[in-house]
């Protein structure tokens, strides 16, 4: 330690103040050295290359001027009052405020001010060093700024990291999903899932993020009390200055209210309003899908047509209210039979329906048996009615209007023969 102070005393015992000031006009940032008379005025007594880049103001234009020269419009007056305080009670001082240039430019600047004693203690100047931080406030207030919008922002907004672990979220997402944003902090992304989309669903999304940089689709996401939603969102990488991903950002909205609007149209779209079962259009495209699946790979399916017998007679007798009734009631009866996965009953037109089932011809005339029963003995306020029956299953060479047909004209012969029976196609 002796050593260190022997080298320091000696190192300052042969520096001249002219070699001093030469180090200061090698220093980036300004320095500035005044007077320290109150009473006549501080007054500049020296200032280094830095503050003329910066002010515009050479030694020689500043020297003996008072430091009011640098000081205008927007300059904070109480910050010069705490400056003078502080000063006089031989406090050291740091602050910030706004100068102006030689061209009454505004600058901004940071200043840590401090009396400079003389070896007897006595008070010879005030020795300023100066940062300009003009582009750091800009800076500072530009990601304020990015950061209010951000946070006030209408859509819901998260950021994780590239393990989806959440970093932020804001005021939306918050709200939306009941979370206080400290609850979330931490917790991986992934307890916002619903449990409602498949392994596929999240493999495609991390693959167009690896691949990409985004993804968008609609998740179905769950919230803090369990409420299940419809979130859209649109998923974006962050890279570092590296080029590397350092996090994922995304912005979504709840479209849970659209995409009941579109479910409540498809089913008005698809479905019958008197019974409320499925109707001709969604039967087709049921249809469709059953072909697929017996092209591909001769997955069995058997197709049930049956109206009710006389039904024109119903109406005429007891009129169209009560034939209403026994059509909805109908199709409450047997749309209870329908148990295995497949079987779906569709109202075809009229007093006709027809059941699409994964049954074989054997299976299926047993549950075409137990409708028939169903509806013979079921008393309908009074009235009782009876159904006709065509059968038949999908065999090979047939399209799906041939195989109609075929089903078809099978009701047509339980209907010929007397009515209240089943037919099965002939292959």
């Amino acid at each position: 330690m002796k050593k260190h102070n022997d080298t320091l005393q000696t190192l300052l015992s042969e520096l001249d103040v002219l070699s001093l000031l030469k180090a200061f006009d090698l220093a980036v940032d300004p320095i500035m050295l005044t007077t320290t008379n109150w009473e006549e005025g501080i007054k500049f007594l020296y200032v280094n290359a830095a503050f003329t880049r910066e002010t515009g103001y050479t030694n020689e234009e500043i020297f003996g001027k008072s430091p009011k020269i640098l000081q205008g419009e927007k300059t904070d007056k109480k910050v010069l009052e705490k400056l003078k305080k502080d000063l006089q009670a031989g406090k050291n001082f740091s602050a910030q405020n706004i100068n102006y240039t030689k061209e009454q430019l505004e600058y901004i600047v940071r200043w840590n001010i401090s009396p400079l004693l003389n070896a007897a203690g006595e008070l010879m100047a005030y020795i300023s060093f100066q940062k300009i931080i003009t582009k750091l406030v800009a800076m500072q207030n530009e990601n304020f700024l990015l950061h209010s919008v951000v946070k006030k922002a209408p859509g819901m907004i998260l950021v994780t990291d590239t393990l989806a672990n959440i970093v932020y979220a804001n005021d939306a997402f918050c709200r939306n999903m009941g979370y206080m944003e400290s609850e979330l902090l931490g917790q991986n992304a992934r307890v916002l899932k619903s449990g409602k989309q498949n392994k596929n669903f999240y493999k495609n999304m991390w693959d167009s993020l690896l691949k990409n940089g985004s993804f968008e689709d609609v998740f179905l996401n769950k919230k803090k009390d369990g409420t299940l939603f419809y979130d859209k969102k649109k998923i974006n990488s962050i890279k570092d200055t590296q080029g590397n991903v350092s996090n994922y950002f995304s912005v979504s909205y709840d479209v849970t209210k659209e995409r009941r609007n579109e479910e409540r149209m498809r089913d008005e779209i698809y479905m019958d309003a008197l019974t409320k079962l499925s109707n001709r259009k969604k039967y087709d495209l049921a249809l469709d899908e059953y072909m697929s699946a017996f092209d591909k790979n001769a997955a069995a399916f058997s197709l049930i047509l049956f109206d009710i017998d006389f039904f024109k007679n119903v109406n005429d007798t007891y009129g169209h209210d009560k034939g209403d009734f026994i059509l909805k009631e109908s199709a409450r009866l047997v749309r209870s039979l329908m148990v295995q996965q497949k079987d779906t009953l569709y109202r075809w037109g009229g007093e006709e329906f027809v059941i699409l089932t994964n049954r074989a011809i054997d299976d299926a005339n047993n549950l075409a048996k137990i409708v028939r029963v169903l509806i013979k003995e079921h008393d309908f306020d009074g009235v009782k009615i009876t159904l006709s029956f065509g059968l038949g299953e999908m065999q090979a060479g047939l399209d799906k209007e041939s195989f109609f047909k075929r089903v078809d004209q099978a009701l047509y012969e339980a209907k010929k023969s007397g009515r209240d029976k089943i037919v099965l196609a002939k292959e």
